[in-house]
């Protein structure tokens, strides 16, 4: 047996970023071992997101029971099966790590006698020499600064203290609002809240877009939000905007237009419950640009911008819906880099930023979007590859889009990237063009 499994609950380990740690979870929901208990993968999911953002101390029996197994809040059989699906989940991890671990990356437990779930991290041997160089350098310069920083202190705490009083005076921040909004859904209704709380945990699963398993799974929990809560808007638009990515991801025709169907069915039903909501109006943009209606797509990713202009996943729902309209400006807009957003979970900017400068033809902005996607924690996939491939070329750098080319078939043997390359780029003949020309070269 693999000992990493035995890991002491108290040991100390490095801690993964919230990307990290979403990547590893990705993985596990996907694997083999998995695939099929549907309700442990929401289980696991669930627990990690929550844990992610904050909220891991609040995670309980009852809470899982009614978000995840659709229990009712004042059911007392649920929490017992939540300890018996815990036990479930521990064992499957346990066997999933078993075959796969190599001894780096993300590793996540959720130890008996809780669910709140715990994380360690082992980075690469290459990573390793320079985390311990950073390490030593960061130690003298905490000496250095520690004494400088109690001389300093006395003189800024009653100025620090006055600074912080006027900022929450005058700009509450993203959180505060939120928290207000949730304290608000749960006197409204726990049921609600809750609903409301799985659908926004789905939400920052929407990247990588070309992940159909992930695609799936988002999907499982936006629906489930939407039987806890059928007048809530957000599971709708959440199922609305998978089930268009799922059609645009599907090679075969009757199976794409029954998907459209579905998506086009729920974003109608979230406009139904809210007009007003920047969500709905994005995911409805989506399924239309999806269904190569694009004039009318623009509109709706137009108002959702309008209605929340600082909402990161919205923001990403019109950059992609802008994308596949051929309204690159747009895209561009949405995603440039200087841009306030607000929200958590994984962002698709930079990438949305990246295809919108390749198509607008600024190669250079292209290289450097896609270059410093790994470090910022965006999602890397083998169109991410492709696009700085033609990039490099158009910058004369044939030797590097080759590279690229080669590192993309290899990695991602199986991908269909003249079929996504017209479903992506459907009104966009000069792009497509260019990447279909690099596809033949290299």
């Amino acid at each position: 047996m693999n000992t990493v499994n035995d890991l002491q609950i108290d040991q100390d380990v490095g801690q993964p970023s919230p990307d990290l740690v979403r990547e590893a979870l990705a993985r596990v929901v996907s694997s083999e071992e998995f695939q099929a208990s549907p309700r442990l993968q929401q289980f696991l999911t669930y627990v990690v997101e929550e844990t992610i953002a904050g909220r891991g101390p609040q995670i309980r029996g009852k809470a899982i029971a009614v978000e995840v197994y659709g229990r009712r809040i004042d059911g007392s059989g649920g929490q017992n099966l939540v300890r018996v699906e815990a036990r479930r989940l521990r064992r499957l991890l346990r066997e999933y790590y078993d075959d796969h671990w190599d001894g780096t990356g993300v590793q996540i437990f959720v130890d008996p006698g809780g669910y709140k779930p715990r994380f360690s991290y082992e980075a690469p041997p290459e990573d390793r020499t320079e985390i311990v160089r950073t390490r030593k350098g960061a130690a003298r310069r905490s000496w250095r600064a520690l004494l400088f920083g109690f001389g300093a202190l006395a003189s800024v705490a009653g100025l620090g203290i006055w600074l912080g009083w006027e900022r929450n005076e005058s700009m509450p921040t993203s959180n505060s609002r939120e928290q207000a909004e949730r304290a608000a859904l749960g006197e409204q209704s726990l049921t609600r809240l809750q609903a409301s709380n799985l659908a926004d945990q789905a939400r920052g699963m929407f990247f990588p877009v070309f992940d159909a398993e992930r695609q799936r799974i988002a999907l499982g929990m936006f629906q489930h939000a939407t039987e806890l809560d059928p007048a809530l808007s957000d599971g709708y638009a959440g199922s609305a905007q998978v089930l268009a990515t799922l059609a645009l991801l599907s090679p075969d025709e009757a199976q794409r237009e029954d998907l459209i169907g579905q998506a086009s069915k729920m974003s109608g039903q979230a406009l139904e419950l809210s007009p007003t909501d920047a969500w709905a109006n994005a995911a409805n943009g989506w399924v239309l640009a999806v269904s190569g209606r694009s004039n009318d797509a623009l509109k709706y990713a137009r108002i959702s911008i309008e209605l929340t202009p600082m909402d990161g996943h919205v923001l990403d729902l019109v950059g992609i819906t802008a994308i596949v309209a051929n309204a690159p400006e747009l895209a561009a807009q949405v995603s440039n880099p200087e841009r306030p957003r607000t929200g958590s979970g994984r962002f698709g900017a930079r990438n949305i930023w990246g295809v919108s400068q390749l198509m607008l033809g600024n190669y250079q902005s292209v290289v450097e979007a896609f270059q410093g996607a790994p470090a910022a924690g965006a999602p890397v996939s083998a169109p991410s590859l492709l696009f700085q491939a033609v990039a490099q070329n158009k910058l004369g750098n044939s030797e590097s889009a080759r590279q690229l080319v080669t590192e993309m078939r290899k990695t991602w043997p199986e991908f269909p990237y003249e079929f996504l390359t017209n479903r992506i780029f459907p009104n966009a003949g000069a792009t497509r063009n260019s990447i279909f020309e690099i596809l033949e070269v290299y």
